[in-house]
């Protein structure tokens, strides 16, 4: 049950979007053993960045990252357009055995530290220009209260989002008030109370729903009565954008002469992808093919 469906309350001047996953997500973290904590954590950033990426509508790649001073160094969530995406953790070496009840502060703001990014990378983005980057501090007890202050300070947008994530699954929902800017100007039947009320109506969703629903169901039960327009229908779906070549390049980087020496010690230079948990692996033949530009596929371990 992978799924996304993006509303819009025109009366209310409110855009909102509800995401479940299930399979997508098992297959993008399975090959990284994450502690329950750690994975319910995982979820919930890649819930609200695939949110996030279907609220704005963002021409290129969305990623939303948290790092810290906790056992979790670094979690990233990627979104590229068609709302593919990808997720990768990093734990500390010495981040020890973690409690299952573990909080977001006690994983990644333990004294404070902890800042959460945004950064919008626009497809064909000239070379000399950064990409769009926002960083707030991990202000709140939860994920979904550090993205409502990232909205609220970073974009100065009223938002409420709702996150839940366990070993099964992981669901999200989040409303914006759209801002009324451009000399646009309100419809003849503009709902004052609106935004309000739907943000009433989300609190009410329950983690139940957000886990075991589809997000028709949940948005039925939750928005009947206000009779949104369905602007986007749409399943998110893991896939790894790690390639053969990208390898070969970031070896070829190395040098000949330095690759050699790593085989030398180790036997072989074994690249292994943190997203997908491939492992590409080119052994003394493979890197001589490489500089000579003969080489073919490497071997590539799952």
């Amino acid at each position: 049950m992978d799924a996304l469906q993006k509303l819009l309350f025109p009366r209310a001047a409110v855009r909102g979007e509800t995401v479940t996953l299930h399979d997508a997500f098992n297959r993008a973290v399975e090959h990284q053993h994450l502690p329950l904590a750690v994975r319910r954590l995982a979820g919930e950033v890649t819930a609200s960045a695939l949110l996030a990426a279907a609220a704005l509508e963002f021409d290129g790649t969305v990623l939303l990252q948290i790092a810290g001073d906790g056992p979790l160094k670094l979690l990233v969530a990627e979104v590229r357009p068609g709302l593919v995406f990808r997720v990768s953790v990093t734990l500390r070496n010495d981040a020890g055995d973690i409690d299952p009840n573990a909080t977001m502060n006690d994983l990644v703001n333990a004294h404070g530290q902890g800042r959460c990014a945004l950064i919008l990378d626009q497809t064909g983005r000239d070379p000399n220009m950064q990409p769009y980057q926002g960083v707030v501090s991990l202000v709140g007890d939860t994920f979904a209260e550090v993205m409502t202050n990232y909205f609220a300070t970073s974009e100065q947008v009223e938002t409420k989002i709702v996150l839940a994530s366990d070993e099964s699954g992981v669901g999200g929902l989040m409303l914006q008030k759209m801002p009324l800017l451009g000399g646009k100007t309100l419809p003849e039947d503009f709902d004052e109370e609106g935004w309000h009320r739907l943000k009433v109506f989300a609190q009410t969703v329950k983690s139940e729903e957000l886990l075991t629903l589809d997000p028709e169901e949940i948005n039925r039960r939750l928005f009947w009565e206000e009779s949104p327009n369905v602007t986007l229908e749409v399943t998110p779906r893991f896939e790894c954008r790690c390639s053969d070549e990208g390898v070969k390049q970031m070896i070829r980087s190395l040098g000949e002469e330095e690759a050699n020496a790593i085989v030398d010690e180790l036997g072989a230079v074994e690249v292994t992808c943190h997203f997908c948990g491939h492992t590409r692996r080119f052994d003394k033949t493979d890197v001589a093919a490489l500089f000579a530009g003969t080489d073919d596929l490497p071997k590539t371990i799952n």
